[in-house]
């Protein structure tokens, strides 16, 4: 089976280089562009500031076959993998999240139940309703009020814009970040701004389990609590 890669971002860390992490924290994310990117400088940056101090987040990289399963049951056996497979998992102290759009799910709140229950017990959860873009869009001032309080029924009902292949979130964010969110890395350097984006997010839904019909993200909010969790 091809092999998962885990990103090493702790020879990144400048402060207190001789502090080693405790624990692990892998994240697998749906997309193998945008949220790879933009993941990997998330670790890289927080590291830099020795944040979390007891935690190494560590992005994972789908190769291969791996590279296109990227439907959430997919994801699933991936973290099954890296709690079973050679990556050195503790499961006394490492965690594992996975990052995934709800949209995929196309309105069937039973089957995202379903795949969401199955979950419990291998990997914490982070999902986004639409996907990936409306978080991203949370990095910008004021992000809420400016950009996505005024579309949230387009945003939310999501079909292609008239003339263009892009899903409106998707051009929407691709305006506004002034970048096709698709293809260029330069979305990685929004990691930067991630504490904006963690609080800009409490103005939407941060519950997975009722993510179907609402604008949802719990990105912000997971990510968060591996920092809280790795506080020294």
């Amino acid at each position: 089976m091809p092999p998962l890669i885990a990103l090493d971002t702790w020879n990144k860390r400048t402060a207190r280089p001789e502090l080693k992490p405790k624990s692990l924290c892998f994240i697998i994310a749906e997309g193998a562009n945008s949220e790879l990117w933009y993941f990997t400088e998330l670790a890289i940056h927080l590291a830099k500031q020795n944040i979390p101090e007891r935690i190494e987040l560590k992005p994972i990289e789908r190769t291969e076959d791996d590279q296109n399963k990227s439907h959430p049951r997919a994801l699933l056996e991936q973290a099954k993998r890296i709690r079973s497979d050679g990556f050195g998992f503790d499961k006394e102290t490492d965690r594992i999240v996975v990052v995934f759009d709800t949209d995929i799910y196309k309105g069937n709140d039973k089957q995202f139940q379903k795949d969401l229950q199955a979950f419990s017990g291998v990997a914490e959860v982070a999902v986004t309703n639409p996907s990936f873009e409306l978080y991203l869009l949370l990095h910008t001032s004021d992000a809420y009020e400016t950009h996505i309080k005024p579309h949230e029924k387009d945003i939310l009902a999501n079909d292609y814009v008239k003339g263009t292949h892009r899903r409106y979130i998707s051009k929407l964010a691709n305006d506004v970040l002034g970048m096709n969110t698709k293809k260029n890395k330069g979305i990685a350097e929004l990691a930067h701004h991630f504490s904006r984006a963690a609080e800009e997010e409490n103005h939407l839904n941060q519950d997975p389990s009722t993510a179907m019909g609402k604008l949802t993200s719990n990105i912000g909010k997971t990510i968060q609590g591996v920092i809280e969790a790795g506080k020294a």
